[in-house]
């Protein structure tokens, strides 16, 4: 026998070989094509709803799967439509090699597939692929709650390993169908893409950007020897385009050096779309050539050309040389741009009523931008040109670039190991330099130009004119001109220099536009940071402001020094604000609402009032401090020295506490002093008195003199005057008092015939205050009407308000002194007790000597109420005794006139003081005149005639009743009898007078006292 025939007898006969082929024939008798036609349907049929059809080449456990006319049906009413068929699907492996540490994917390929994503009636084809998941019944055990683990980096395979794997997709669509909603359908056909992926041997896989260190061959194709069919169809949008989309890109880093590849034409010129019934014309594209020539160590960009409707947009040119080195030297421009928007208006008119309204025009250019340079100083500049450039949207505001030109370039180190720093918060750049430059952005020329060097600092310039700031800021409008200057010697200190001027400056606040006024502004600010970016402190170390009227009159003037520090605690002082008004020409520039809040106070202001302030405020997250002094000059009021000192604190989020530590008020040479001192508290109380809080405060307010000193209008002073309250809660306690030898008035017009001067002399006064902050009106306290008897009820206080003497000029005779009240030897001609409490102010025991007779005080109550003069309130009685109305004329009649002594009642009563005279009713009883002035009284009364003055001469007057109520005059005078009454007769003995305004009767009584001037 042949000794090799022998031999293989030998080993067939050993339990190896037995074991070996009983193992080959199961493994073949599973994995044959045969097994894999009838075993695989099954399989995936009872695992899903899919039934499957094909045709198995190949089903191989090591060597991989082939299948040919594969067919993949869904469940449900799919299952005659399916939704992946495919003529041929290549999976092949190698999984031998594993054994030698490479994982080899050889082919994976998808030809002349189809796969179909559809929806009918709500239900979509690919929801019926599985089969539905049974539903957990409630006595299911809930999971145990897992802990989050910290997510993976990598993932560890242990043995080194290489992969490598080839993917081909040739002729794949992608169909869409759907019977509801906007979009119907949509497919694409003819996708061609092919991938080739070989690593070099790896022990773990980082999940993240550094897998791409594992890659040392890389090979991407798609589409690059046909286009793409791509078909949309909804409601608002079809297109049907043939359309190029060939990528390719080769990249093998196993030779030395590397080689690239990369290819690109994406994109047609011309597109057609249909879009709401409308034809659109548009294109974009994109062309590129870029190659890796090894002899030179370069990457050579050919080709980079960016293209919208066939226009070429942006086109750059280049190599990137030394690229295997660590600093490889870089060179490419932008050699052609031509933006040129009147095509693309085009487009944009095709797609009106579908797009918001937009027009553009102009054209623009990026030609010369570019970067140059190597990894360790890299050379960046950015080149613009524009003209005639318009875009504007719907109803939105026009914007416009003519004739722009622009030029800026930076030296970028990106080889920097720095740290950002406050001198250097960009560590990698090391120069800008903006060449000088121009935008004329909606017919605003803007200029620019500087530099900026690591070693020197930086310095830039900019100018604005012409710039209108009612186009862009709501409620402002002027031309702006601006210049503006920054510059330091680091980013840890930068200084900027502004000059601003706004011509035909307009502001509106609500509906009131002010006038047109010039305004000038001028700052000088320093920043300061001690982080990169991280700002330390403004300082303003100047800032002026001045506006003018159009006829160049200075009308405001403000200047400013001060400084800022942010943070968590800010800080912000001011030293000092000084502000000078000149109120005529104020008033000029002011839109009419502020004008007529303003107008009324200019005489008290004056002409040119002045303001300075120094102050101080910090804010913590938990108090807030602020501190100050505020001088001012004030012309109007002659206060030339007027000095407000505040120091208070704040405390809370919602300033639930103010301690006032400090608010002291100083003027007029230190006469006028007021100081006040306490906290405002908020508290769980309803209804606080003082707003939102409740007050702890101390007021004092005091006027001293030791000798007679003028103020200020006409006022001289000489004594004491004060006002000392205390404030707690609802309460306010405190008094009033007086201690002045001399207090005068004069109309700064004496002498002369309109002069006006009083002097009062030792008024004294020391009444006591008790104010509750919680009143509430209720019904009034004044009761009672012209039929009330004046009455004494023997009850006599000591008067704690005094006053020597008036004397001041005649009410109604110029250059004449008249005696208001009249001393009488030791005492003084005026006394009352005034005591202020629970809101009411009772008046009792009044006497005034008078023109030789007295005036009698009784029952006077004043009401204040809660301080609002709707419920204010006013009652009294005056009882008026013997005084000669004679001093009244002038020494010249005063002999003419027989008895001008008079005796009468006062009753007075009227509430709510926001409308006096509207609400007054008076009560005047006059039960003794004499003749002369009786016959004026009824000449008052009644119109004078021939008849009146044979009355007045028949009958003497008894008593004349004269009563005021809503601003009309009731009169009666009674009359005597007499023997001329046998012949004359009067009805009730008396003649009335009735609903007579008070203005006519005034007026004719102002018309009978000018009867005995003459």
């Amino acid at each position: 026998m042949n000794p090799i025939l022998k031999g293989s007898l030998g080993i067939a006969k050993t339990k190896t070989f037995r074991a070996f082929f009983v193992f080959f024939f199961l493994y073949k008798l599973v994995f044959n094509q045969f097994t894999a036609d009838w075993l695989i349907p099954k399989v995936l049929s009872s695992a899903t709803q899919i039934r499957m059809e094909g045709r198995f080449t190949c089903f191989s456990l090591f060597y991989g799967i082939e299948i040919q006319d594969l067919k993949l049906y869904p469940g449900g009413p799919f299952r005659e439509s399916p939704f992946v068929q495919a003529k041929e699907i290549r999976l092949r492996y190698n999984l031998p090699f594993l054994l030698l540490g490479k994982l080899r994917i050889s082919d994976i390929a998808f030809l002349d597939t189809e796969i179909r994503v559809e929806e009918r009636g709500g239900q979509w084809n690919l929801s019926h692929l599985l089969k539905p998941k049974p539903v957990p019944s409630p006595e299911e055990e809930i999971p145990a709650y897992e802990e989050k683990k910290e997510p993976l980096t990598e993932i560890a395979t242990y043995l080194p390993f290489q992969v490598s794997a080839y993917l081909q997709l040739k002729g794949v669509s992608l169909h869409y169908l759907r019977e509801t909603g906007d979009l119907k359908s949509a497919s694409i056909q003819n996708l061609d893409f092919q991938t080739e992926l070989v690593t070099n041997r790896f022990t773990s896989i980082p999940l993240n950007l550094d897998a791409l260190d594992q890659l040392d061959e890389i090979l991407i194709h798609m589409n690059p020897d046909r286009p793409l069919l791509v078909e949309l169809n909804s409601n608002q949008l079809k297109w049907k385009e043939s359309l190029p989309l060939s990528l390719k890109m080769e990249w093998d880093r196993t030779t030395s050096p590397e080689s690239f590849l990369f290819l690109t034409d994406i994109g047609k010129d011309e597109l057609n779309l249909e879009v709401r019934g409308k034809p659109i014309q548009t294109g974009v594209r994109l062309i590129s050539d870029i190659h890796f020539d090894s002899k030179e160590d370069a990457l050579k960009i050919h080709k980079f050309d960016f293209r919208v409707i066939g226009q070429t947009w942006v086109q750059l040119k280049g190599i990137v040389k030394n690229l295997s080195k660590e600093t490889p030297d870089v060179d490419v421009d932008i050699v052609s741009s031509q933006i040129k928007f009147n095509a693309l208006q085009q487009t944009l008119v095709q797609l009106k009523g579908i797009l918001p309204e937009m027009n553009v025009s102009g054209q623009m250019s990026f030609e010369g931008t570019g970067i140059h340079g190597n990894w360790n100083q890299t050379k960046a500049n950015l080149k613009l040109k524009a003209e005639h450039v318009y875009f504007k949207l719907a109803n939105a505001k026009a914007h416009t670039l003519d004739n722009t030109h622009l030029d800026v370039s930076a030296i970028v180190n990106f080889s920097s190991t720095e740290n950002p720093t406050a001198e250097f918060p960009l560590p990698y750049l090391s120069a800008i330099h903006v060449a000088p430059s121009l935008v004329i952005y909606n017919q605003s020329p803007i200029a620019l130009s500087g530099e900026y060097q690591r070693s020197s600092g930086l310095n830039f310039l900019i100018s604005i004119e012409k710039l209108q700031l009612g186009e862009y800021v709501s409620g402002i409008a002027g031309k702006l001109k601006t210049y503006l200057q920054l510059s330091g010697p680091s980013f840890a200190s930068v200084f900027l220099r502004s000059d601003l001027t706004i011509d035909g400056f307009r502001y509106q606040i609500d509906r009131s536009r002010s006038p047109a006024s010039n305004l000038s502004l001028d700052v000088d600010t320093s920043f300061v940071f001690d982080k990169p970016f991280g700002l330390k402190e403004i300082q303003v170390s100047n800032l002026n402001l001045e506006q003018r009227t159009l006829t160049g009159n200075k009308a405001v003037e403000l200047g400013f020094r001060g400084n800022i520090q942010p943070g968590e605690t800010l800080i912000t002082q001011v030293a000092p604000l000084d502000l000078k008004l000149t109120t005529p020409n104020l008033l000029l520039v002011l839109p009419l609402v502020l004008k007529e809040k303003i107008s009324p106070l200019e005489n008290l202001i004056g002409l040119q009032p002045k303001i300075k302030l120094n102050a101080r405020y910090v804010q913590s997250p938990t108090t807030k401090q602020i501190s100050g002094n505020l001088n001012a000059d004030l012309p109007g009021l002659e206060m030339r020295d007027l000095k407000i000192n505040t120091d208070l604190t704040i405390a809370g989020s919602d300033a639930n506490e103010i301690q006032i530590k400090q608010l002291k008020l100083n003027a007029f040479n230190g006469i006028l002093k007021s100081s006040l001192t306490g906290k405002l508290n908020k508290l769980n109380r309803s209804k606080p008195p003082l707003g939102p809080y409740f007050g702890n405060l101390d007021l004092n307010l005091s006027i001293l003199s030791p000798q007679k000193q003028y103020i200020a209008k006409g006022i001289s002073v000489h004594g004491d005057l004060g006002l000392s309250l205390r404030i707690n809660d609802y309460d306010i306690n405190g008094e009033l008092f007086t201690k002045l030898p001399s207090l005068s008035y004069n109309n700064q017009k004496c002498p002369g015939e309109t002069c006006m001067a009083y002097v009062i002399e030792d008024m004294n006064a020391k009444i006591p205050i008790q104010h509750n902050l919680a009143y509430q009106p209720e019904e009034s306290l004044i009761i009672g009407d012209k039929s009330i008897f004046i009455k004494s009820y023997g009850r006599f206080n000591s008067p704690n308000f005094t006053i020597g003497k008036v004397i001041g000029t005649h009410p109604n005779i110029p250059n004449l002194p008249f005696e208001y009240v009249k001393k009488q030897k030791d005492t003084p001609g005026f006394t009352a007790f005034i005591e202020y409490k629970e809101n009411f102010a009772n008046i009792e025991s009044l006497k005034s000597y008078s023109m030789d007779g007295i005036i009698l005080g009784k029952n006077l109550v004043f009401n204040l109420g809660n301080l609002d003069p709707k419920t204010m309130e006013f009652r009294g009685n005056l009882l008026i005794r013997d005084i000669d109305l004679k001093q009244l004329m002038a020494p010249k009649v005063r002999d003419k006139i027989d008895d001008g002594k008079l005796k009468a009642d006062l009753n007075i009563k009227v509430r709510d003081l926001s409308e006096p005279i509207a609400n007054l009713d008076l009560f005047f009883s006059i039960f003794q005149i004499g003749r002369d002035f009786g016959k004026s009284a009824l000449n008052v009364i009644s119109a004078q005639n021939f008849l009146i003055d044979r009355i007045t001469d028949s009958y003497p007057i008894n008593k004349i009743d004269v009563s005021l109520s809503r601003g009309l005059v009731y009169a009666d005078v009674y009359f005597d009898r007499s023997l001329l009454s046998l012949i004359m007769n009067l009805e009730d003995g008396k003649i009335s007078q009735q609903r007579m305004p008070l203005a006519n009767f005034l007026k004719r009584a102002q018309n009978e006292i000018q009867t005995y001037q003459e």
